[in-house]
């Protein structure tokens, strides 16, 4: 299936999902775990437990950059910072459904993408997570899409309230 149609389908599923906060759907705890892991090892600064995480088919669409398909593309970009530091704080869970095999996860959260020894720069931002359950029954994420709550044009001038770690 193409971005198109997944798109389609997946403002399908969410439209048709009733919606429940994050805090009301305790019942899935190796999908919580496994979302536990994969923040938590943004926080650790270590790609390879984040990336063991991603569906062989996974779709990324990073804000303001181009969609990367499948888990070796993925796999390039997440290893291929450098020396950047990567990091979240103040994350919302604020919407999280299962139906069947795939769930969703809507995120609220600031994020910093900052060269080692340079200040954090803190942007507010929002992603969506889609997972997918394997057979084995454990979770993988097929796609992630963010994007910032500020204009491009205004990215650069966006508040760095918050520049403490």
């Amino acid at each position: 299936m193409g971005i198109r149609p997944t798109l389609v389908v997946l403002s399908a599923l969410l439209g048709a999902l009733p919606f429940a906060h994050a805090g009301d759907a305790p019942e899935h705890p190796r999908l919580m775990e496994t979302i536990t892991r994969f923040y938590a090892s943004i926080e650790a600064g270590d790609p390879e437990p984040r990336i063991r995480l991603l569906a062989e088919d996974v779709i990324l669409m990073p804000n303001h950059w181009t969609v990367l398909r499948g888990k070796e593309a993925v796999s390039r970009s997440f290893r291929g910072s450098g020396s950047a530091v990567f990091r979240l704080k103040e994350r919302e869970m604020v919407r999280l459904e299962v139906s069947g095999d795939l769930a969703y996860t809507v995120n609220s959260y600031f994020y910093t993408y900052h060269q080692e020894g340079d200040p954090p720069q803190w942007h507010k931002t929002k992603n969506v997570h889609i997972w997918r359950r394997q057979p084995s029954g454990e979770w993988k994420l097929a796609v992630d899409i963010w994007n910032s709550n500020v204009p491009l044009g205004q990215f650069e001038l966006e508040g760095t309230s918050g520049t403490d770690d």
